[in-house]
């Protein structure tokens, strides 16, 4: 290793240089524009960003960002980071620098009120973060729910009518009194009813109204779609989606699905569905056994078999301070939104 190679932090002031090294590490990821990390990073309302760095002679060559999330673990309000843009140039890779790396920005996030780094590593970053205390908790399961015909045709290899019959059939989304529509922003009334879903979610992230507006309202380019569904007057279920190309057609991610009951969440999948355009299919993803992989089918979605997910997603996490010393024995809930590039 040089000498003149410097492990140290870094700060909003160095943000070109950051994402200098993403962009030259991941060319098509979004961190090379300076109005998404401004969002995501440095304008984070949840507390302060955490960056470490390789810099060789002056020249930032690797980095590390930890970014706050507003969390319940173990049912108590707390901040967790979230790992991302771990990225080293060409110039400099396989010279052992990531487990090092990695190291110092978990010990800087629990020294920063962070106690866990939650983590979605790709299968290059896992081998060093797990040198660094990563432990494994699930792979994210996806569900879906074909809208197109010829799509599912296609994808289980079916004759067009078997296929019809089949999305009649199994995707089927009785109708429950409730009409759900979408709307134009944040529903109002996020905080009521996060604050029924709240005591079945006893680690994960808080859906409160503070997330939903930084984490979709106030992202630079406001891609998605909002979706309501109400009782009475009063907010029982709300969504989020965002439209991408997957699964060989146009997608819609279901990044939020938070309902108080069954019949909402089925209202605001019918909603969804209508509403779908050209999209072939609306999907969503989560942890197995958790209260969304469980609603996951009774509001019309049908988990994937293993060996046609396009890519596997992996959730884990790190103790930054020793507090919390077995993420991976909690039972955790996730939602595609969770994740940072989306």
């Amino acid at each position: 290793m040089s000498d003149d190679l410097v492990l140290r932090a870094a700060g909003r002031d160095e943000d070109a240089a950051l994402r200098a090294v993403v962009a030259g590490a991941f060319p098509d990821n979004p961190k090379a524009r300076a109005e998404i990390t401004r969002w995501q990073w440095w304008d984070n309302p949840f507390g302060s960003t955490r960056a470490w760095v390789w810099d060789d002679a002056g020249t930032v060559v690797a980095c590390y960002v930890g970014y706050p999330l507003p969390v319940v673990i173990g049912g108590l309000p707390g901040v967790a980071a979230l790992g991302v843009d771990a990225a080293i140039l060409p110039s400099h890779q396989g010279r052992r620098l990531f487990t090092r790396l990695s190291r110092a920005l978990y010990a800087d996030c629990g020294a920063h009120g962070m106690p866990l780094t939650i983590c979605y590593p790709n299968a290059n970053s896992t081998l060093g973060i797990t040198k660094a205390g990563w432990q494994p908790i699930a792979r994210l399961r996806t569900h879906v729910l074909p809208l197109d015909d010829r799509w599912l045709a296609d994808r289980f290899h079916l004759p067009l009518p078997a296929a019809r019959l089949a999305r009649a059939a199994v995707f089927r989304i009785p109708a429950t009194g409730l009409v759900a529509e979408q709307v134009d922003g944040v529903p109002d009334g996020i905080d009521g009813l996060w604050q029924q879903v709240a005591p079945g979610v006893q680690n994960g992230v808080v859906r409160d109204a503070a997330w939903w507006r930084w984490r979709y309202a106030q992202h630079p380019d406001a891609p998605y779609r909002f979706f309501e569904v109400r009782r009475g007057g009063q907010l029982v279920g709300a969504a989020v989606t965002l439209a991408r190309e997957a699964f060989g057609g146009r997608f819609l991610n279901l990044l939020e699905l938070l309902t108080v009951d069954v019949g909402a969440a089925r209202a605001l999948t019918r909603a969804i569905s209508a509403g779908a355009g050209d999209a072939v299919g609306a999907a969503l993803v989560a942890l197995p056994g958790s209260p969304l992989d469980r609603l996951a089918p009774r509001a019309g979605f049908r988990r994937l078999p293993q060996r046609l997910e396009p890519k596997p997603v992996m959730f884990g996490a790190v103790s930054n301070d020793g507090s919390v010393p077995e993420p991976a024995a909690l039972a955790w809930s996730v939602a595609w939104g969770d994740l940072d590039h989306i």
